[in-house]
């Protein structure tokens, strides 16, 4: 499975801590959403869910998400959380907000999103988060 697992991020702490596994760099957090929509429909699936975590959409700036990025028959289930996801994702952050962070609270959100990911592969296969 980890020759097919792929990482959309844009997350720098994620980039870094899981350099050695396949990732896919993004510059928003619904960029990443709509790449991994995009995979989904070439035929990938979920392995995490792109909501994991009780931080809003909006509330943070980074997401990560894993799939098993083959080529094959499109997965409904992976097809819905995803679309679901960016439904929020848009309900979420319709009213436009001009939040800024600084670094200290930016480093905090990197690491919530990097252990819900590390949660998540931990889960999969616990080999893919050993140091």
């Amino acid at each position: 499975m980890t020759k097919q697992l792929l990482i959309i991020s844009n997350n720098p702490k994620v980039a870094s801590d899981f350099a050695t596994l396949n990732q896919q760099a993004c510059d928003s957090y619904e960029q990443v959403l709509h790449q991994v929509r995009n995979r989904i429909h070439a035929g990938a699936r979920l392995l995490t869910h792109p909501l994991a975590g009780s931080v809003k959409p909006g509330e943070s700036p980074y997401r990560s998400v894993a799939i098993d990025d083959i080529e094959g028959t499109l997965d409904m289930r992976s097809l819905e959380v995803i679309e679901s996801a960016i439904d929020r994702f848009n309900t979420m952050t319709a009213a436009p907000r001009n939040r800024y962070y600084d670094d200290k609270t930016l480093g905090d959100f990197q690491l919530i999103d990097y252990q819900l990911l590390k949660s998540g592969l931990e889960a999969i296969d616990p080999a893919l988060v050993r140091v």
